[in-house]
C-alpha cells in the first residue's frame, strides 16, 4: 500500500506541476519555503494552485522517506544504493526548487528540475516493483529503450514549454507550412525537434509490436498497449498546438507520457523478475 500511495503521489504532483506551469503560476508564492510569507497564504486561485502543489511535494517526499527506509532494510548489496540515491536525489530537488523560484523560473533550471522529478518518480517506482533483490536489470529491453526514449522527450517537452516554442510551429503536420521549415533554429528548431522525436518513439513503438509478434502473447499485449498510448499522445499533441496550449489538454499531455513511461518500466522490470526466477 504505501509503496503504490507514494508512485501515486508523486504522478498527482507532476501533473499538478504541469497545470501550475500551464495557468502561469508558477510565481504565485514568489517567495520560498513560505508563500508570501505565511504557512497558510491568501487563497487566491493562482495562489492556491503555487500552494497545493508545495504541499502534495511534502507529503509524496514524507511518503517517499519511508519507502526508501523499508527498502533500505530489505535490500542487500549494491541495490541498497537505489533508496540511498532517491532520498539524495529529492534533497537536491527541494533546493533545486526554491532556486527555481527564487530566480524567478529560468528555463534552464525548470528543465533541470522537471528531469531529476521524473528521474525520481522512476525510482520510485522501482522501490514500489521490487521489494527485495531481484537481480541485475538488462538494459538490452526494448521496454527499456521506450522507457528511455520517453524520458528524453518529456524533458525535451518540459524544455519547449518553459522555452516558451509551445507554438513555434502553429500548425500541424506541417511546421510553418513546411515538413522541414527553411530556417531551423531558436525556437522553431526546439519545437520542431520535439515532433521529430515524437515520430521515431512512434515508430519504434510500431516496430516493437509487429516484432512482438515473434514473442508471446503478453509481450504482444504490452506493445501493443505502448503503441496505442503513443498514438494517443501524439493527437493530444496535435491538439495543444490546435487549442493554444490550453492548460488542461497540455496536462493530460504529460500524464498519458507518464502512463507510457509506467507501462515501459513495469514491462522491463516483468523481464528482470522473470529471468531471476
Amino acid at each position: 500500500m504505501l509503496a503504490k500511495v507514494t508512485v501515486s503521489l508523486f504522478f498527482i504532483l507532476l501533473v499538478w506541476g504541469n497545470v501550475v506551469s500551464g495557468l502561469g503560476a508558477g510565481l504565485a508564492c514568489p517567495d520560498w519555503p513560505l508563500c508570501h510569507g505565511k504557512f497558510i497564504p491568501p487563497l487566491r486561485s493562482d495562489i492556491f494552485m503555487e500552494w497545493m502543489h508545495r504541499n502534495i511535494g511534502l507529503i509524496a517526499s514524507i511518503f517517499l522517506l519511508l519507502l526508501s527506509y523499508r527498502r533500505f532494510q530489505s535490500y542487500r548489496g549494491k541495490v541498497k544504493l537505489i533508496p540511498i540515491l532517491t532520498v539524495l536525489l529529492l534533497l537536491v530537488q527541494v533546493v533545486l526548487g526554491g532556486c527555481v523560484v527564487l530566480s524567478e523560473l529560468p528555463v534552464d533550471l525548470t528543465t533541470i528540475h522537471f528531469a531529476i522529478a521524473l528521474i525520481i518518480f522512476s525510482l520510485v517506482f522501482y522501490m514500489a516493483f521490487f521489494s527485495e533483490n531481484k537481480g541485475t536489470l538488462r538494459m538490452d529491453s526494448p521496454f527499456f529503450l521506450i522507457a528511455l526514449m520517453i524520458f528524453i522527450q518529456s524533458v525535451l517537452g518540459a524544455y519547449v514549454r518553459h522555452s516558451g516554442a509551445g507554438l513555434a510551429c502553429p500548425d500541424w503536420p506541417t511546421c510553418l507550412g513546411y515538413w522541414i521549415p527553411p530556417e531551423l533554429s531558436g525556437s522553431v528548431l526546439i519545437h520542431f525537434t520535439h515532433r521529430t522525436l515524437g515520430y521515431i518513439i512512434f515508430a519504434l513503438a510500431l516496430l516493437f509490436f509487429a516484432l512482438s509478434f515473434l514473442k508471446d502473447k503478453n509481450i504482444r499485449l504490452k506493445s501493443f498497449i505502448i503503441l496505442a498510448l503513443v498514438t494517443i499522445q501524439i493527437l493530444v499533441g496535435v491538439g495543444i498546438v490546435h487549442s493554444k496550449l490550453f492548460f488542461l489538454t497540455t496536462a493530460f499531455h504529460l500524464a498519458i507520457a507518464l502512463t507510457i513511461l509506467l507501462v515501459s518500466l513495469y514491462s522491463w522490470f516483468q523481464e528482470v523478475e522473470r529471468s531471476n526466477v
